[in-house]
This record gives C-alpha cells, structure tokens and sequence, in this order.
C-alpha cells in the first residue's frame, strides 16, 4: 500500500495515539513518575474529550451526564444542546478519531487476522442492541428522576434499591469503565492478595469478566464490535448524525456500483452497506465515524466528505 493509499488512516492513527494519551495523561505520570495536575481542569472535567466514559482520567462522558441529570429530576437541556451541536458540526467524528475505546479496538482489529462479517440480517438486529440498552436505563432512571420531585422518600428508598445503577447508570454497559477502573481495581486487590479469589468474589463480576473478554476478542475479528452493537454514546450519536452537516456521499458518476467495485463496502469497518445508501450522502443510519477508509480506497474516487 502506498502513502497516498493511507492518506487519512495515518494522520487518524497519530491523532488517535495523541489523544489516547492526553485524554489518559495519568498512564504518563504512572509510568514516568511525573506530575502532570496542571491538566488536570482542561481534561479530566471535559465530557467532550471523555465520551464514553473514561474513568482512568477521573472523567465523564456526555451520557453519564445525560443520565445523571435524568436520575437528579432535571433534563439536561444545555448538555444536550451542545452535543446535538458537536454532532451536527462534526458527525461521529470523536467515535472514529478520538474515543479511546474506539482506539483500543482498532489496536486489536490491527492483528494480521481473516476479518470476518456478520450476515445482512444479524448484523441489524445487533444494531439495535444499544438502542435498546438506552431505551432500558431511561425506564429505569426516568422514574428515578420523576419520583425525586414528586414523593423524596419513595426516591431514596428506588434508589437504594437500584444500588450502583442508580449512582452509575452506564457502567455496566461502557467498556471504557470496565477497562480503566473495574478491572484495575480487580489486579490490585489480586497482587495484594496474592491470589484470584477476587474474580470469583460475586457473580456479576465473573461474568462482567467473561462478558468484556469475548467483547474484546470478537474485536479482533470484528472490527468495532462494541460500537456497532452495544456502545450507549454510540447509540446516542447516532440517532442525530444522519442531520449532520458534515457527510460523505458518492458521485453517481464516478462510482461503479457493487458489481464491478464494491471496495468501499468490503474496508468498511462498521460493515455499513455504502451501496444501498444515497448518493446524496451516507451514514449507515447513523452507524458511520468517519474513518474515511471508503474514502481513501476508492480507486474512482466517488466518495466525497462534503459540509453542507
């Protein structure tokens, strides 16, 4: 492959790796003992940069915001208003360029295997998973958030009962948090112990173990499993891309159609059916971050990043 061939891939992969770790800063103060606190107001409070979820920096993202908000009896009209905003201007463009679990599972997606695809059909329905992974938490939480203006000691006592769902809504769905603070505190309190009883100390964190590890390897083979099929800011994002103003769309032409090319669709990661979509502009319903590898491997050039 040439350099005009990964003309996009190489300065996404560099800002990728930047990001990764300034977003992760305090990987640089554990490894080389540094004190970096100074960042600490720009990075560590800012969900833009932390979305999903990135707790290794102490940060939140835009949807544990969200539902924080819901669960306090408030709607977040100016978090929502600015990530509307951001996604309207930008797309998915933190997803495909910035997110560090989005990072995480190019790493793993980059090991010299035969990468697979799911069927047409399975491939839709698992779609749906994190719409409807949104649409179970607002049931749980909205009530939550209602009964705390309505009746304070039904809400204390519905939010005792929900335990870490109500304190944390996302969590067990973000691998993000699974990655940076529950599995780092299992090692810990294994080194301390000396042992791997902690792993099997609960049920749910064996599972969530098991859960997360086959997340991780279907990655390898799948590129971007989480995010196509259980990632909740995913979800989030892409119910407002398709009215974005940055797209990419296809001339009608320059391209050949599936039959005679059909490469756009095969270096897709998110196994978005480009081909069906219209020439106007593409998303995938939402599903495309904008890693512009149709883009860069189009050999008639048909695809276009347009803003408009």
């Amino acid at each position: 492959m040439t350099l005009k061939e990964h003309r996009y891939t190489i300065p996404r992969r560099i800002v990728q790796f930047i990001s990764f770790v300034f977003i992760n800063y305090v990987i640089l103060e554990f490894i080389f003992l540094l004190n970096l606190k100074s960042f600490e107001p720009f990075v560590k409070v800012l969900p833009i940069l932390a979305a999903p979820e990135n707790p290794l920096s102490k940060g939140a993202g835009f949807a544990e915001f969200l539902f924080y908000f819901i669960a306090e009896g408030e709607f977040p009209f100016l978090l929502l208003g600015i990530l509307i905003l951001i996604v309207l201007f930008s797309n998915r463009f933190f997803c495909g360029w910035i997110c560090p679990i989005g990072t995480i599972q190019d790493g793993l997606a980059a090991f010299p295997t035969q990468k697979k695809k799911v069927g047409i059909e399975t491939h839709k329905t698992l779609l749906s998973l994190k719409y409807l992974i949104v649409i179970l938490l607002l049931l749980i939480i909205v009530p939550l958030g209602f009964t705390k203006i309505t009746d304070k000691d039904f809400h204390n006592d519905y939010k005792n009962a929900l335990g870490d769902i109500a304190r944390n809504p996302v969590g067990y769905f973000s691998l993000s948090e699974y990655l940076f603070v529950f599995f780092p505190k299992m090692v810990e309190e294994m080194w301390e112990q000396e042992k791997i009883d902690p792993l099997f100390t609960e049920f749910t964190v064996f599972v969530m173990f098991a859960f997360y590890l086959i997340v991780l390897i279907v990655a390898v083979y799948y590129p971007r499993a989480y995010c196509r099929y259980l990632c909740p800011f995913g979800a989030i994002t892409a119910a407002i891309s398709d009215y974005s103003f940055l797209k990419l769309s296809r001339s009608p032409v320059r391209c050949v159609g599936r039959a005679e090319c059909g490469i756009c669709e095969r270096v897709c990661p998110k196994q978005i059916r480009i081909l069906d979509e219209p020439f106007e502009f593409f998303t995938g319903n939402g599903e495309c971050n904008l890693c512009l590898k149709c883009l860069e491997s189009c050999p008639y050039n048909a695809v276009e990043l347009r803003f408009g």
